[in-house]
């Protein structure tokens, strides 16, 4: 039995800017500017590459140690290849767990899974991984952070124009003669313009952070579903289940063990294919 395909995608296809600028548009119809938006999504983008950088350089750091640990003379030429190596299976590690979280395979899926051997239930997992690996990252994890200081910015907000609108209607109603009182209002009123406009600014920029994660949440819907895509994530998600089977872990946490890691032997009655 043979594995599926992979799906014709491509890293400039996924990061394609007019696909991009029109997720962005989409989310900015929720009321924050296109730029702002796509200019949030650049500052996610550069904090999970800047993650990505110190994850490296912790292994870095950790071969050196385990290296003069035992004595070893440290090699630079050997350990940034060692330390991406490293890098490179948690990330396979993760695409892994959020495959097994976003897919469940219908039956037919799983049933094809059950009749195929470890080596093609490998390459199901490492195909899926490669096509998850094309996608932009998930930003689903800034989007609780992001909806709690939208409303919270929308909050303060409508309670400034709330007090403006009062303090306007009192020093309409002030008589003329009340200079003390009118005066005293028109302070106020200068200094609650002052704290909306600076209010709105902080809302401006949170409305742009939720609409980019709203955004990004969209494009990457809109690629899962497509049929090329779902149909080779569905293939290496049963293959991932089968084989957390063979390893007694369907229960517990997903455990990528795909190309770069040794992987769970078939047990008895199982063929390779």
């Amino acid at each position: 039995m043979t594995s599926p395909s992979h799906a014709p995608t491509s890293d400039a296809e996924q990061r394609n800017p007019a696909m991009e600028r029109a997720s962005v548009g989409k989310a900015a119809r929720l009321g924050a500017d296109p730029d702002a938006v796509q200019a949030a999504l650049d500052g996610f983008d550069a904090l999970l590459a800047r993650r990505a950088q110190e994850r490296l350089a912790e292994a870095r750091a950790l071969l050196s140690e385990l290296a003069a640990r035992d004595g070893e003379p440290t090699d630079p030429v050997r350990l940034e290849p060692e330390a991406e190596r490293a890098c490179k299976q948690e990330e396979q590690e993760r695409l892994a767990a959020e495959l097994r979280r976003l897919v469940t395979p219908d039956a037919d899926t799983a049933r094809q899974a059950r009749g195929r051997g470890g080596v093609a239930l490998e390459r199901c997992c490492q195909a899926a991984v490669d096509v998850l690996a094309t996608l932009p990252r998930s930003l689903d994890e800034f989007a609780p952070d992001t909806e709690r200081r939208h409303q919270a910015e929308r909050a303060v907000c409508d309670g400034l124009a709330k007090r403006e609108a009062e303090a306007t209607r009192l020093l309409e109603e002030a008589r003329g003669w009340q200079l003390v009182r009118r005066r005293a209002l028109r302070r106020e009123l200068a200094g609650l313009h002052r704290d909306r406009q600076a209010a709105d600014q902080r809302l401006c920029a949170a409305a742009a952070r939720l609409a980019a994660v709203q955004a990004r949440q969209a494009q990457r819907a809109g690629w899962l579903a497509r049929p090329d895509v779902a149909e080779v994530l569905a293939a290496g998600a049963a293959a991932l289940r089968e084989l957390a089977a063979w390893a007694g872990d369907l229960d517990g946490e997903p455990t990528a063990e795909l190309a770069v890691v040794e992987r769970p032997r078939p047990g008895p009655g199982r063929g390779m294919s």
